[in-house]
């Protein structure tokens, strides 16, 4: 079926009994048109179906009503339901304010890459970044003035407004949960060290080593790369360097799955000879079996926070880090 034709502000002119001028400056926001024909105006646009075209808008209006939203990695992120989740977040906040999200997933590079020359080139008024492993680029889009939000704490001080968790904290509270229920040899498996989420998890971890008046022995820290098959790996070599090991801290549960897939296959049981925790409470840590103990963090409101920040400078209002709570959830793993 070929659809309607959209209606032209001829069209909506004569069925609100206005001029064509009238409807132009109503639907670009014009607010000194008198109300009784701004309501006749939206009155013939609702009857009519008409809905405004992006480009003409954005020519009226300087603004495209798209803003990007750059993963710094490849495709393989999307094999951890997290990016799903958040990205529904944001995009449920853009949408509500009429703007719609551009996905690139690309690793970022240098300041004159694919990504860089495109968010440079106005086709979009924004940009929500995720697992940036470099400042470099945001540091020079920033001269341009374009509107940006990291999510993650940035690796330096840049006055770039950012959303995160609290990684050190969440962390923290599940290798002292290790150490509270008994466990003498806790590993860590970490995550992409390249991305400050990472180096704050691990952060946490190590001080609650230090609180105990201990260190990590030799070869307990690993470092992943969020994916199932990290955790897996890990989880094999730490048995076979440090078969004693009774607890392992993971940076997320795609990684604690992952281990206590092995530890099982190993023959050893969970949580009676090594307990795990991991990190997000992601749906597989309800699936796994045991169940995991896990870091919750809301990523969905994680998503909210980045959108929030967005439309807030797009209105030109004062913005201010937002760092999300995490909770100790309690299941059978540890």
């Amino acid at each position: 079926m070929v659809p309607a034709p959209r209606p032209t502000y001829s069209v909506i002119a004569k069925a609100a009994g206005v001029s064509e001028a009238t409807v132009s400056r109503v639907l670009n926001g014009d607010e000194s048109v008198h109300p009784d024909r701004a309501k006749r105006v939206q009155d013939a646009v609702d009857k009519l179906g008409y809905r405004k075209n992006r480009v003409a808008s954005a020519l009226a209006s300087g603004r495209s009503g798209l803003i990007a939203v750059v993963i710094d990695d490849d495709l393989s992120v999307f094999s951890d339901p997290f990016w799903g989740t958040v990205t529904s977040g944001v995009s449920r906040i853009l949408s509500e304010n009429g703007i719609h999200t551009v996905l690139m997933v690309s690793p970022v590079g240098s300041i004159d890459g694919g990504v860089a020359h495109y968010l440079k080139s106005g086709e979009v008024d924004g940009a929500i970044f995720f697992v940036l492993h470099s400042d470099a680029l945001v540091n020079n889009l920033k001269k341009s003035g374009l509107p940006m939000v990291i999510a993650g704490t940035p690796h330096s001080s840049l006055d770039i407004p950012f959303v995160d968790t609290d990684n050190f904290g969440g962390a923290y509270a599940g290798t002292k949960h290790l150490i509270n229920q008994g466990c003498k040899k806790i590993a860590c498996i970490t995550g992409d060290i390249g991305t400050t989420a990472a180096k704050q998890r691990l952060d946490g971890y190590l001080q609650a080593f230090r609180e105990t008046g201990g260190i990590p022995a030799k070869g307990l820290i690993c470092e992943g790369d969020y994916s199932l098959e990290s955790g897996m790996h890990h989880a094999r070599m730490l048995l076979e360097t440090h078969p004693d090991v009774d607890g392992i801290f993971a940076s997320n549960d795609l990684m604690a799955a992952g281990a206590v897939t092995v530890l099982q296959d190993l023959g050893r049981l969970v949580p009676e000879d090594v307990k795990v925790v991991g990190f997000d409470d992601a749906l597989i840590a309800q699936t796994t079996r045991p169940a995991l103990t896990t870091i919750r963090q809301d990523v969905v409101a994680l998503g909210e926070a980045a959108g929030s920040l967005m439309i807030a400078q797009l209105n030109g209002e004062d913005v201010k880090p937002i760092i999300t709570p995490t909770e100790l959830i309690i299941r059978a793993s540890a």
